[in-house]
């Protein structure tokens, strides 16, 4: 009898402590479009600081998605509330960079959250966006 109540009491306290983990992390959903060419990589990172941003160093996220059809969907999920930005570039030869041309315009394609960088990267400011809850954002490939 006493091992019954125990159990249920642990059960109980495991149940509650998995449901306040879930409370702090949140799923960020990215969608990305345009993509004209369907081979190579998509390099994405995730950054949480105008630091890391501005620097290309240390994303809090990153992830390299194989490039199948003209849109993706990646999910990151266990990200805390906050304000972050991406910077993600598809890399169709997979040499580990975006390839430009001679005057350094991107020759593959690029983006940005809030879809900014027409006229060169974003700041962090401008690119970021917050993560409460369930997040949904749209990247539009350049």
């Amino acid at each position: 009898m006493k091992f019954t109540y125990i159990h249920k009491v642990l059960s109980t306290l495991l149940v509650s402590s998995l449901a306040a983990l879930n409370a702090h992390a949140h799923e960020l959903a990215l969608h990305v479009d345009h993509i004209t060419k369907t081979k190579g990589v998509m390099m994405i990172a995730l950054y949480n600081s105008a630091e890391s941003y501005k620097s290309d160093k240390n994303a809090f996220n990153g992830k390299k998605i194989a490039v199948t059809q003209g849109a993706l969907t990646v999910n990151f999920g266990d990200v805390p509330a906050g304000d972050y930005a991406i910077k993600l570039y598809q890399d169709e030869n997979e040499n580990g960079v975006i390839d430009k041309n001679v005057i350094g315009i991107p020759t593959e394609g690029y983006g940005f959250s809030n879809n900014g960088g027409a006229m060169g990267p974003p700041s962090f400011d401008e690119a970021k966006f917050s993560v409460t809850g369930k997040t949904a954002i749209s990247i539009h490939l350049r």
